[in-house]
């Protein structure tokens, strides 16, 4: 029989797969190709970690119960551009080091299911950039007394000033790191970690340093023996040869609190939680610090004076005083520079809005104009134009530059962190950018003079550009939340939808992924409404009706016309304005952990005027607000905190919607044979609504339709087809029930919710067919 096999094409690499079928992990029957489809899925953000590491590989060619393989030195076999390097003092070996999606796919199609890294990155194999501390229990051991003892040593590490980053193992404990610059050697890191964890294991006596099992006595070994040279530690998201397919995990540490083992992720869930949450470890290189025992007082950078071309520190520290922190949340762990490695991104608001790059060399910026900000994926190319050298001061400043001075205008921070070089060229240089704003790879190419061009060169793990985010959730109440923090807006009676504008062609989504350009063609003008290159909106569509309240009705007309005439005509009859409210992604950029008032001020700042797109302002009288809905029979308000993150696809007590009246969403899972007047119709519709995952029974609702209505819903109810009791309920009139798949959302007003789940009093107001 011949050997299974095929050929696939991984980015611009032609690999043969082979024993797709081989099972690995014979328990959960996981099998070669599955771990494939892991590693290439969780692609972007492992290589983020990993690339440029020298790798050490445990392989299982006939799967965990089989024989192991540690390895280090490349095979003979290894394809050519499967990249290498030569690492040891005497004896050197030839390690592996992953660069891109093929180089994972290669590793897994070779059953080698455990990735370790080494400490230290291209260009600097010999200084290490973190120190790891691995917690390491003895067999039995209650992980929680884990979990506790790593609270305490990041307590301990942080009064040392350091930041601290934990990963389960994936087997019994967890690691955490401290990124440190790559300045100093592995016996100087190993030093410097002894130093910290010498009194930690003498204050708490269930940790030691004692490598020897024997002489542990039940403790868990604080391992600072991994930082010396050669060792290596699993790699973040890397697989483990264990029963379970478990994955070496990063996490955040709220996220610590609520895992009960160290194999609390695996191949089904950990790339799911990051396209979920993000990576816990974004951004980890932008909080390296010195050594502790090598700290000194830092010098400072070289200060450039004043010219017409940027502005003095003096200038700088003036226009900072104008700040108003109040509407705009001051900036958060900005890293002011020091060793060749700071660097900021402004995105400036001056004659002409663009972006500043801008990176520290010899104590000064050196500065490029961007103005369609940074590429989003590989593959697409910006002008940068170099500028004047800039005073290192720039790198945390944010304000306002007066009108008639040399680039007045509004000058933000959307990214500050650190940078390296990766590779120089002739014509050019790689670097990376590490900050908690963005993290990435980049090409610096200079075609003359002071032109370059910008590339991206690594792929983000999330696309944000290409499917629409699921947008977020509010909570509901019945009083109108006060406080500070909150904003106040109007809850627009429209469609939902998420805007998204990608190198300048705008698509329009509604919540459950239909596309509405065909239908609004009013809104597809994105040169003209946004001075934004890249974005990511959330909105609602509305339309108004004669006096100028909006008009659900008529915008779900207009959503629900197909031909192109009707189209023409709806769209001059009844135009359409689309209400914007937040940013989730800009020019470059995700902006969800963005606090809420900085993503509604660049949101603001991207909208032109006289466009039928409009801001959605906010207010800070919400009870004043709430009592002027009411009065003009508007829907209700949202109260906002200002300081909130934005979930995609999650409910947050971030929002709180506020309705004049109280109604609900609801899927309509069966429907009564009417009688008389409705013979040929419905009676009453079966409600019901999903709470954690289960339809719950909410009743029945058989008033508030017109004749017009029962038709025109009984000819989509006889369309659905036709189900067994979706419920564990008996309503009285069972036998008179048609029960239907739940496909149609409609929306109901109440009076209350009773005891046994139903709405009291309920009145039908309309079907949700963006919704649905």
């Amino acid at each position: 029989m011949g050997r299974d096999s095929q050929f696939v094409q991984i980015g611009k690499r032609r690999l043969e797969l082979s024993n797709l079928t081989k099972v690995l992990y014979p328990e959960e029957d996981i099998v070669k190709a599955e771990v494939i489809k892991y590693y290439l899925s969780i692609a972007p953000t492992i290589l983020s970690h990993i690339k440029g590491r020298a790798l050490s590989l445990i392989r299982f060619p006939d799967g965990i119960t089989g024989e192991r393989f540690f390895q280090k030195n490349r095979p003979e076999w290894a394809p050519d551009w499967l990249e290498h390097v030569a690492l040891g003092s005497e004896q050197k070996k030839d390690y592996i080091m992953a660069t891109e999606a093929a180089s994972l796919v290669w590793l897994a199609n070779m059953a080698c299911l455990e990735l370790h890294q080494m400490h230290a990155r291209r260009p600097h194999h010999d200084h290490p950039d973190y120190i790891v501390y691995d917690l390491d229990p003895p067999e039995v051991y209650d992980f929680e007394g884990v979990k506790e003892l790593a609270f305490n040593l990041k307590d301990h590490l942080e009064s040392y000033d350091y930041q601290c980053f934990v990963k389960t193992t994936g087997g019994k404990g967890l690691h955490i790191l401290t990124p440190v610059q790559a300045k100093w050697t592995f016996d100087e890191s190993f030093e410097a970690a002894k130093n910290i964890a010498q009194p930690f294991v003498e204050k708490y006596k269930e940790a030691t340093l004692n490598i020897k099992k024997d002489a542990r006595k039940g403790r868990v070994l604080i391992d600072i023996y991994r930082n010396r040279s050669s060792q290596t530690i699993v790699a973040p998201y890397s697989l483990r040869g264990y029963a379970g397919a478990p994955v070496s995990m990063p996490l955040s540490w709220d996220q610590l609190e609520d895992i009960e083992n160290s194999q609390a992720y695996d191949i089904n869930s950990a790339s799911d939680r990051v396209l979920e949450y993000g990576d816990a470890w974004e951004g980890m290189g932008a909080y390296a610090v010195e050594l502790h025992t090598k700290r000194k007082a830092g010098s400072k950078g070289k200060v450039l004076e004043a010219n017409k071309h940027y502005k003095s520190p003096k200038q700088l520290n003036e226009y900072s005083k104008k700040r108003d922190f109040t509407k705009t949340p001051e900036p958060k762990a900005l890293f002011s520079g020091g060793g060749d490695t700071g660097f900021v991104v402004h995105r400036h608001h001056a004659s002409h809005l663009h972006y500043d790059l801008r990176l520290e060399e010899h104590g000064v910026l050196k500065s490029w104009a961007v103005p369609k900000g940074l590429p989003s994926v590989p593959g697409i190319k910006r002008l940068a134009m170099e500028t004047e050298d800039h005073p290192l001061e720039y790198i945390t400043f944010e304000g306002e530059i007066p009108k008639g001075q040399y680039g007045g205008g509004k000058m933000w921070i959307y990214a500050n962190g650190r940078y390296e070089i990766s590779k120089k060229k002739k014509d050019g240089f790689y670097f990376t950018l590490n900050s908690p704003q963005i993290n990435g790879e980049y090409r610096m190419h200079q075609m003359k003079g002071k032109e370059w061009l910008l590339e991206r060169v690594d792929t983000p793990q999330i696309d944000w550009l290409s499917t629409p985010a699921e947008p977020m959730m509010a909570d509901t109440a019945t009083k109108v939340p006060m406080g500070d923090e909150y904003i106040y807006e109007l809850k627009w009676d429209g469609i939902r939808s998420i805007i998204i504008v990608n190198e300048g062609e705008v698509n329009i989504w509604s919540r459950n992924h239909k596309n509405l350009n065909k239908q609004f063609p009013e809104l597809l003008a994105a040169d003209k409404a946004f001075r934004v290159t890249n974005a990511v909106i959330d909105a609602e569509i509305v339309c108004f009706d004669k006096v100028g309240k909006p008009d659900f009705k008529t915008v779900i007309h207009r959503m629900q016309r197909t031909g192109a005439s009707e189209i023409e005509r709806s769209s001059k009859k009844y135009p359409a304005y689309c209400y914007v409210f937040d940013l989730l992604y800009l020019d470059g950029r995700p902006l969800i952990n963005e606090p809420l008032l900085r993503r509604r001020e660049w949101l603001h700042d991207s909208i032109r005027k006289d466009m039928p797109y409009r801001m959605s302002e906010a207010v800070k009288e919400g009870k004043e607000l709430y009592e002027a809905t009411k009065k003009m029979q508007l829907e209700g308000i949202m109260a906002k905190d200002g300081n909130s993150k934005y979930y995609p696809g999650k409910r947050s007590a971030g929002w709180v919607k506020v309705k004049s009246k109280k109604t609900a969403e609801a899927l309509i899972i069966g429907y009564t044979k009417g009688r008389g007047d409705r013979e040929f119709a419905f009676g009453a519709l079966h409600l019901g609504q999903y709470i954690d995952n289960k339809l719950v029974y909410r009743g029945k609702v058989g008033t508030g339709f017109n004749d017009k209505m029962i038709k025109g819903l009984f000819r989509n109810l006889s369309r659905l087809q036709k189900i067994d009791k979706p419920i564990d309920e008996d309503p009285v009139d069972i036998a008179r029930t048609v029960w239907v798949e739940p496909r149609l959302v409609c929306e109901v007003e109440y009076s209350m919710i009773t005891r046994k789940g139903s709405f009291r009093e309920p009145v039908f107001l309309r079907l949700r067919p963006d919704m649905g």
